[in-house]
Formats: structure tokens, sequence, C-alpha cells
């Protein structure tokens, strides 16, 4: 997976790799992984999402799909 981790060091400060799986990971400090983009456009969060606000853009519906253990 192609990966973009942010740290707070200039070191660390935007690390980015690649490869051609055609995933993209998004990582912050100490190496966490944020969100995952799969090859498809999935949107994989490890951790707990919050949605909030209202709806926009002419969509009338929208399709949430939970994975893993609740």
């Amino acid at each position: 997976m192609s990966t973009i981790s942010a740290g707070t060091t200039s070191g660390t400060a935007l690390v980015n790799s690649g490869d051609t799986t055609g995933a993209l990971v998004f990582k912050t400090n100490t190496n966490t992984t944020a969100l995952t983009l799969d090859a498809s456009g999935n949107a994989i969060f490890p951790g707990t999402v919050t949605i909030s606000g209202t709806l926009v853009g002419g969509v009338t519906t929208a399709k949430v799909y939970f994975m893993g253990q609740f």
C-alpha cells in the first residue's frame, strides 16, 4: 500500500512511500493508521467514526457499511 505519514519532527513531518496496489493509507504521528482507501475507493477507518452535519449535493440517500466487531 502507498502511505502518507505525518509526524512531529523535521525528519517525520511528511513521509510518503508508494507501490502499485492502488490502495492509499494515511498515518498520523507514531505511525498510527487513520484511514485506508482501498483500490475500489472504499474508506476503512480503524477506530471510532463520528458523522454529523447535513447531507448536501442533491444526494437523498447514503449507505454506510460496518465491518468488524461492534
